[in-house]
């Protein structure tokens, strides 16, 4: 007491600290963890005011949860050791002391604590990425949780609220696999989402991309393609040749161009297809046509036709891009492609 009064008379700064009871063991009941016992020897008479007058974390998180009258509190495992200091303030307060569950820590696939150094660790990293937030939301909810029904892993947010609880929390770490979560978007892109929902989530990117494209035409787009890409920007990059006004050619697809038989092909492409529509039905039908008549490999013609229509060798089927671009963009791209390639 001495000591406290003479550094208030001398303005030297100072910290409060909290005086724990000596030898006293705290226990609590983990909702997650289980029985825990921490001796307060360990840590002794904690800080509860800096020295420049602003409370502790441990002082301010017990006096808000108090006041605002929460009854569990829910967080990682490093906050383990905080607990045994909190629940003296809330006991030396008068106040209730809530319950506790402590989750597991989150691991990268190498088995270290998840970390920007594993990529992307924010939500709105993955959403900027094109992760949508019912798939995020799943995949999270899965992490160290395993559902009562065994083998399902596709949850509506009103499936997982209504059957999950702590209790069914593993208590090991989780590892946090970006494959698995790009599987579930794509499962939430094919199956899942509505064709209107997906056409909203998927018009930003397109306009961020710079593509200029009325909303009617993105949805017979990802009508036809929705089984093509797992994330949205994937989506964007696999679907350009639906949105681009000029292709450029890569020097696989120059390569190809430049080869008699595809020449003979496009020319022959563009003959039948003067009368005719471009359904993928009839694309395929008129693809064999060709092959007949050219007594070509089937590869010969479509890698022809992919070339010129998208000016790459992989990608979206050249029948679905027939089947979705006004014809006259159709004709227009293979008359460029036989006019680049002399």
């Amino acid at each position: 007491k001495e000591e406290v009064e003479e550094f208030k008379r001398s303005g030297k700064p100072y910290t409060i600290r909290f005086k724990v009871p000596d030898g006293r063991v705290v226990v609590f009941e983990d909702l997650i963890k289980g029985h825990i016992a921490i001796n307060v020897d360990d840590f002794g008479d904690f800080v509860i005011v800096r020295s420049d007058g602003t409370p502790t974390y441990n002082f301010v998180v017990v006096v808000d949860d108090a006041l605002m009258g929460v009854t569990h509190v829910i967080r990682g495992e490093d906050h383990i050791p905080n607990t045994p200091k909190q629940i003296l303030i809330y006991e030396a307060l008068g106040f209730k002391v809530p319950a506790f569950a402590h989750l597991p820590v989150i691991l990268g696939e190498d088995r270290s604590k998840l970390s920007k150094r594993h990529g992307a660790v924010s939500v709105r990293n993955y959403r900027e990425e094109g992760y949508l937030p019912e798939a995020l939301f799943n995949y999270l909810c899965l992490l160290g949780w395993s559902p009562p029904e065994e083998g399902k892993e596709i949850f509506s947010k009103e499936e997982l609220i209504r059957i999950f609880r702590l209790e069914d929390v593993n208590s090991s770490p989780a590892v946090f696999s970006k494959e698995k979560l790009r599987w579930m978007n794509g499962v939430y892109i094919r199956e899942v989402l509505s064709l209107d929902r997906l056409v909203d989530e998927f018009m930003p990117f397109i306009e961020e991309a710079g593509y200029r494209a009325e909303r009617d035409y993105v949805k017979k787009v990802l009508e036809k393609t929705r089984d093509s890409f797992e994330t949205l920007r994937e989506g964007v990059e696999r679907l350009r040749p639906f949105f681009v006004e000029e292709l450029s050619y890569s020097e696989e697809a120059l390569s190809v161009l430049e080869n008699e038989t595809s020449r003979a092909v496009l020319e022959a492409f563009l003959q039948k297809i003067q009368d005719t529509d471009l359904s993928a039905e009839r694309v395929k039908a008129i693809a064999k046509e060709i092959q007949r008549e050219l007594n070509v490999k089937a590869k010969d013609v479509w890698h022809a036709l992919r070339a010129s229509l998208t000016g790459e060798l992989e990608g979206v089927g050249v029948d679905i891009l027939c089947d979705v671009l006004p014809k006259e963009r159709v004709i227009k791209r293979i008359l460029k492609a036989l006019e680049f390639v002399g």
